[in-house]
């Protein structure tokens, strides 16, 4: 081999040689742009999955922010309900127990006014005479009587317009006043002439039934005022007796 054939090799040889340099240059460069490439594709991708995921927990803490809302609002609503029907219930017995009062008073007083108006009669029919009462006198008689008479009719239609005419109780009460002014105009002598001591004493039975008649309707009342106090908020209230919630 003579030298012009080795320097020729050594050329072919520094060529691949360079060629390989070069092709591994490109290679590294292939890889590292790719590598980059794959990089951002990565990055990329992270972040949309982050950014998804961001909205998600977003949207969760929305949904549960606004079903807290709705919860909060709700428990307002019905605890504002509850005070409502609380008040309502309050408004009711205390008007109940207003009704209570006023009955027991004008109850009192009827059968006071009733009770003078017998004792009169009784002691001017009963008073021994020899000629008739002169008109002076029976005018002085029959006056305070009359007067007595308005002021108790006013009380019986104070006391009948707060009764329920659908009660069996507040119907006999009502019968009862009755029967206790009936029995009064038995002492005048043109009506009858039962002696006064009968005609005071079916005077007494009445208004002793009357007495108790009213007892009873006072207790049943205050019963539903206590039963009004303690129930429950949730349970509307329905008055049986309607005269009772408009006093």
């Amino acid at each position: 081999m003579n030298p012009n054939d080795i320097a020729t090799i050594q050329r072919i040889v520094q060529d691949v040689l360079q060629n390989t340099e070069f092709i591994n240059k490109v290679w590294i460069a292939g890889a590292a742009v790719v590598v980059s490439l794959f990089a951002a594709l990565v990055s990329s991708v992270t972040q949309i999955l982050v950014a998804r995921a961001q909205r998600k927990a977003q949207h969760n803490l929305a949904d549960q922010q606004t079903a807290q809302q709705k919860q909060a609002l709700s428990e307002q609503l019905s605890m504002q309900e509850l005070a409502s029907r609380r008040i309502a219930n309050a408004n009711v017995s205390a008007k109940r127990q207003i009704w209570i009062d006023e009955l027991r008073k004008d109850i009192a007083k009827y059968l006071t006014l009733w009770q003078e108006i017998a004792f009169r009669w009784d002691a001017i029919v009963s008073e021994p005479r020899t000629e008739p009462i002169s008109d002076e006198k029976l005018e002085a008689f029959k006056q305070p009587i009359v007067e007595m008479r308005i002021e108790a009719l006013e009380l019986q239609l104070r006391i009948e317009l707060r009764l329920n005419m659908t009660e069996a109780d507040h119907q006999e009460l009502k019968t009862l006043m009755e029967q206790l002014q009936a029995s009064t105009v038995l002492f005048q002598r043109t009506k009858s002439s039962l002696p006064p001591e009968t005609i005071q004493g079916a005077f007494q039975k009445i208004r002793q039934d009357l007495i108790a008649k009213a007892q009873k309707i006072l207790k049943d009342e205050w019963e539903r005022v206590k039963k009004e106090s303690y129930a429950d908020p949730n349970v509307s209230v329905h008055n049986r007796n309607p005269n009772v919630a408009d006093t």
